[in-house]
């Protein structure tokens, strides 16, 4: 953690602007340039500021207050870096090697004004796809447009975002209670609705099928029943199968409903199946199969009637 050597400290004041923008050519490496705008935090416990660097490439950081160019560090082995300037407002690098993936070096950059942040920390990374060629980096107090235009980009994220909220309310709407209405899933006959003893699966014992209710109105059902895993791995409803027990004849599910994306080991969620098969088998019993994934367990309801 050695400061630059002083014979890596060139001051290039008249000149520097224009040679750190004139970039080699990029061979075969494939990379986007970058132009960005950063902002300094000013905790000293932040994370550093990420950078993209690559061999082939220069990565100039424009300052806007001066920098202390006797402090400045290059955390880590200084040969990996074939050029390292630095001016009063400019620092210009160019990696020798490619970092390797995962790999972070650090850059600290001290200014010589004493105002917070004392300094700016960067961590400078490779990027398969992207380098930065041109970073300008913000540290004294913005202007009062600035910040205008920072909060009107704001305002404008949460419109959009306040449209993306009445929109999932409609949804909402059109499937509780009115959205059935209009679409005549609920009538004068009513919603009907029945509680099923607990049933475990009869395989591994992996699963338990709790609070199983039925619902039938003139156009749909429902089977809502809570699934607890006593098993060591995730589970999830890959698909469901209704039929009758007499024959077998299939009878249509619409779909299968999880509180969850998975269950856990030990914990239990709420599964719907909805179907709405018209011309319920009134009395007939009827089977249900939750069917997880190739090498999950399912969990069966065996007799049930509507």
């Amino acid at each position: 953690m050695s400061p630059v050597p002083r014979r890596l400290i060139l001051l290039l004041a008249p000149f520097l602007g224009t040679r750190a923008l004139a970039q080699p050519p990029a061979a075969g490496q494939g990379r986007e340039l970058k132009r960005r705008q950063v902002s300094l935090p000013v905790s000293s416990a932040a994370p550093p500021v990420e950078l993209h660097v690559a061999p082939g490439f220069l990565t100039t950081l424009e300052f806007d207050s001066p920098v202390d160019r006797e402090t400045v560090t290059l955390h880590g082995d200084e040969k990996r870096f074939a050029r390292l300037e630095v001016n009063s407002h400019t620092l210009v690098l160019r990696p020798a090697l490619e970092l390797a993936p995962g790999e972070r070096v650090l850059l600290t950059v001290p200014f010589m004004d004493g105002r917070a942040p004392a300094r700016g920390v960067f961590a400078l990374v490779a990027h398969a796809s992207e380098v930065d060629v041109q970073v300008q980096v913000s540290r004294l107090p913005r202007t009062a447009e600035a910040v205008q235009a920072e909060l009107d980009d704001v305002r404008a994220a949460c419109a959009a975002k306040d449209a993306e909220l009445e929109e999932l309310r409609a949804r909402t709407a059109a499937s509780g209670p009115a959205g059935m209405i209009f679409a005549g899933l609920l009538d004068a006959t009513g919603v009907q609705a029945q509680r099923l003893p607990n049933v475990e699966d009869r395989g591994r014992g992996m699963l338990t099928a709790e609070d199983i209710l039925i619902f039938q109105a003139n156009r749909w059902a429902a089977v809502a029943l809570r699934v607890r895993n006593a098993g060591t791995e995730p589970w999830a409803p890959a698909e469901a199968r209704l039929s009758r027990v007499a024959d077998g004849v299939p009878l249509p599910v619409l779909a299968v409903r999880t509180q969850v994306s998975r269950i856990e080991p030990g914990r239990a969620a709420l599964v719907v199946v909805e179907s709405g098969a018209p011309g319920w088998p009134g009395g007939q019993p009827l089977r249900l199969e939750l069917r997880g994934g190739a090498s999950s367990p399912s969990l069966l309801i065996l007799r049930f009637v509507f």
